[in-house]
């Protein structure tokens, strides 16, 4: 999903849910309720929740809310909860869009990151080392918060802001670090290990046998990664899916 930045201030502590009057929370729910007539612009949706942009005289920023039916809107409440929990433990990070809070306990506030997904801009960056180094710091640092995002493998989870730099979002997968007990500990390394594939795979385009020595350290296949990929190849010649792309293309 496209981010543009957020212009007013915002609050440090992403678990603030019930900010002080005042303070950009508030004062972003005090113009939402006064102004009914004001729409955000749909960015994107997925099987939880969509992701709205809203631009309005105090700034630009990203709402995300649950969406479906009331039980299942209910378990998306709770996961955007989660998130934002997430948030809070990499506010610090680099590359990584700031976390303005929840409003009404339960619609997820962002930043907004102008940019494009890399999926769009994957064939057009100037300087693919350059933005690739800026996206291993950030997983690595990511990590060294204890948060794992689980699902960068898709495209549209990598973003390409300002100056070609990458930010990550969606970290509706993501798992963070707990209470250090070894299956915890062994969960939470699986899932970097995943983080790193995705970085090695989208760095070198798939080209497996193009990896030099100092990044092949980083690439290790996982057992249910190469499952999923068997059936999703499968899966695209049962439905003659690279036909129809190739079709679409002409």
């Amino acid at each position: 999903m496209d981010r543009v930045s957020f212009l007013a201030p915002v609050v440090t502590d992403c678990t603030a849910n019930n900010s002080p009057d005042g303070s950009p929370l508030e004062e972003l729910k005090t113009y939402l309720n006064t102004h009914p007539e004001v729409e955000g612009l749909p960015l994107g949706a997925g099987y939880q929740a969509t992701a709205e942009l809203y631009r309005i005289p105090l700034g630009d920023f990203v709402i995300k809310r649950a969406r479906g039916p009331f039980f299942w809107r209910r378990i998306g409440e709770s996961g955007l909860r989660r998130e934002r929990d997430i948030y809070d433990r990499v506010q610090n990070v680099p590359g990584i869009p700031r976390c303005m809070g929840l409003l009404d306990s339960k619609h997820l506030v962002l930043e907004h990151i102008p940019g494009d997904s890399y999926r769009k801009r994957q064939h057009e960056l100037k300087d693919r080392e350059r933005f690739f180094e800026r996206l291993q710091k950030t997983i690595e640092d990511m990590h060294a918060a204890g948060v794992a995002h689980g699902d960068l493998k898709r495209k549209d989870n990598l973003l390409v802001g300002p100056d070609e730099r990458p930010f990550l979002i969606d970290f509706g997968l993501a798992y963070a670090t707990g209470s250090g007990r070894p299956f915890e500990k062994s969960l939470f390394e699986w899932v970097k290990q995943y983080d790193y594939n995705a970085w090695i795979k989208h760095k070198y385009q798939g080209r497996m046998d193009e990896i030099p020595a100092d990044d092949a350290k980083y690439y290790r296949p996982m057992k249910l990664e190469i499952a999923a990929r068997g059936i999703r190849l499968l899966w695209q010649k049962l439905t003659f899916r690279r036909f129809r792309t190739r079709n679409r293309v002409r």
